[in-house]
């Protein structure tokens, strides 16, 4: 049986009424997936955003509990500890880093990329204005009891306005280390909603009232340390950092945006300062100096005896406080090396010489004699020589 030509056509290809099914079924299809997509899309970008959010509050958090909490590490009694505290600055001193690859020292953490100015403390000739205060710092150089700098530098925390945003509440968090470049530690940042702000200074209170901490009534900020020696001019507000025991942290992280699009998360934080306003204990493991003046006494001729004095070190009782004991040396004349030490004396708190007698020296024979200081870890100050020749 043939088809003829208008069957074959009739027969070909979609109806009008198939193509308009098609088209309804593959839009309702693509709109399903859009819907899908767009839905899937949101839920990433708000998971991306929360977890933005929280990193920029954790990172900002741990930064400040890891360097705040070492506050007064390594201070010199002549440094002061907190330097500076209001409500959106603090400023520091600590021992917080240390990129000296040589000598052993006891900062917090090594860092040997760490710039050699910001690794000890804040040189006065480039001393400046902590930022956001009228505040010069530092009014000198802070030396140990070697004439080195103290190893403690000077570090800023900072709550500034965010320029760079259309909100007029938005903050950055800045840190800055002496005189260097500040660096971002968190932006995104609001006034906390119960109305602390960014920091807080917990104080001890007297024994009369508990041993209890107090919040520093806002009258009493900023809080202001030059000196560590009271003086006629070191007042009671000048002198009150010292008994700051904690600091409060307190704010609002968001996501940037703002309206219904605007997440949010509150965090608080107490950081505890133990080393604020303790004088810093004895620490060995720096050399300590030798002593500065070694002298012969007295000598019964022809015996080989010879009596020596020598002056106590300046680290005995001052500076590092870590003198423990005295080495004496001798070796000829020439000698490249010394011998084994021939005596050890204990050093005495407030004793500010020492006298010896050595024997066994051959009369007529050219010695050369010394003396170090040595500390509990131990380490020895350099030798102090002395040319010697015992009567015949």
């Amino acid at each position: 049986m043939r088809t003829t030509s208008q069957e074959r056509c009739r027969r070909a290809g979609f109806t009008l009424i198939e193509l308009l099914i098609g088209i309804t079924m593959a839009a309702v299809v693509m709109g399903a997936a859009f819907s899908l997509f767009s839905s899937q899309n949101r839920f990433w970008d708000s998971n991306r955003q929360r977890y933005d959010l929280m990193q920029n509050a954790r990172g900002a958090l741990e930064e400040g509990q890891r360097v705040i909490r070492t506050m007064g590490a390594g201070t010199p009694n002549s440094q002061p500890v907190l330097v500076y505290g209001s409500n959106n600055v603090l400023a520091f001193n600590s021992d917080y880093v240390e990129n000296d690859t040589v000598s052993t020292r006891w900062a917090a953490y090594f860092n040997a990329q760490a710039p050699a100015s910001e690794s000890v403390s804040w040189d006065v000739t480039t001393a400046g204005v902590l930022p956001g205060t009228s505040y010069t710092y530092p009014p000198s150089n802070f030396l140990l009891g070697s004439g080195d700098p103290s190893p403690a530098e000077t570090y800023i925390f900072t709550f500034s306005s965010d320029s760079s945003t259309t909100r007029s509440d938005d903050y950055i968090l800045w840190q800055r280390v002496n005189s260097g470049v500040p660096v971002i530690v968190a932006r995104n940042i609001l006034a906390h909603p119960s109305g602390r702000p960014f920091f807080q200074y917990l104080m001890q209170r007297t024994l009369a009232t508990g041993d209890t901490l107090m919040v520093v009534p806002t009258a009493n900020l900023p809080l202001e340390r030059t000196i560590v020696t009271s003086t006629t001019t070191d007042t009671a507000s000048a002198s009150r950092p010292d008994s700051v025991r904690a600091i409060r942290m307190s704010l609002r992280f968001t996501n940037g945006k703002s309206g219904g699009d605007e997440r949010f998360r509150d965090v608080e934080t107490i950081i505890r300062v133990p080393n604020n306003g303790i004088p810093m204990p004895t620490v060995c493991g720096r050399n300590p100096l030798a002593p500065s003046t070694f002298t012969v006494v007295d000598t019964a001729w022809g015996s080989g005896k010879l009596w020596f004095t020598w002056s106590r070190s300046t680290d005995q009782d001052a500076g590092e406080k870590d003198v423990l004991q005295y080495i004496l040396y001798r070796k000829l004349q020439g000698a490249t090396t010394w011998s084994d030490p021939l005596m050890i004396v204990r050093a005495i708190t407030a004793q500010t010489s020492y006298t010896q007698m050595i024997s066994g020296n051959t009369p007529g024979t050219a010695y050369t004699f010394g003396v170090s200081a040595q500390d509990c870890t131990p380490n020895e100050s350099t030798i102090l020589p002395l040319n010697v020749t015992p009567h015949p």
